[in-house]
């Protein structure tokens, strides 16, 4: 079959296909455990964030000389490590690198992986994922966000 074609028999399987994700997507949106949870995980994963392109922002002017949109900006591993140093923290790349890194690899999927996933889609596998590892994935957002809360000032001289 040329390219760009589909025979009737594939068009069938598209469109069940299509079909069957958003039976699937329903029943989750319908069904409250599975959406609220979702929704808290989403909100804290954003809230990590918003405070990780804080630190990070600054760090591409001190050390970069650049200046990058919120909208433009890039959660990287290479950076965000050096970014909380240069802010003072002293946070454990392992940490770190569950919450912003890349690893895609089902089971082990970072928080920001799944919640790229479940705000572009909610395919079963990462809303399950989601709900089998709910305590350990917010877990490590409750850990970074309690020490960014907990920093004391007062404690600083300069």
């Amino acid at each position: 079959m040329p390219k760009g074609k589909l025979s009737e028999k594939e068009k069938r399987a598209l469109r069940n296909k299509a079909k069957a994700e958003l039976n699937y997507m329903e029943r989750v949106l319908t069904n409250d455990e599975k959406r609220e949870v979702l929704d808290e995980f989403k909100n804290k994963f954003n809230v990590c964030e918003t405070v990780c392109k804080i630190i990070l922002k600054r760090y591409l002017v001190e050390k970069e000389g650049k200046v990058v949109d919120d909208d433009k900006l890039y959660l990287d591993m290479k950076r965000i490590p050096a970014a909380f140093k240069l802010a003072g923290y002293d946070f454990e790349k392992d940490l770190l690198t569950k919450l912003f890194g890349s690893e895609k690899k089902k089971g082990h999927k970072t928080a920001k992986k799944l919640r790229n996933a479940v705000t572009h889609g909610l395919k079963s596998e990462d809303v399950k994922e989601i709900m089998e590892r709910k305590e350990e994935l917010f877990g490590y957002m409750d850990q970074f966000l309690e020490k960014i809360r907990t920093f004391d000032d007062s404690k600083e001289q300069e």
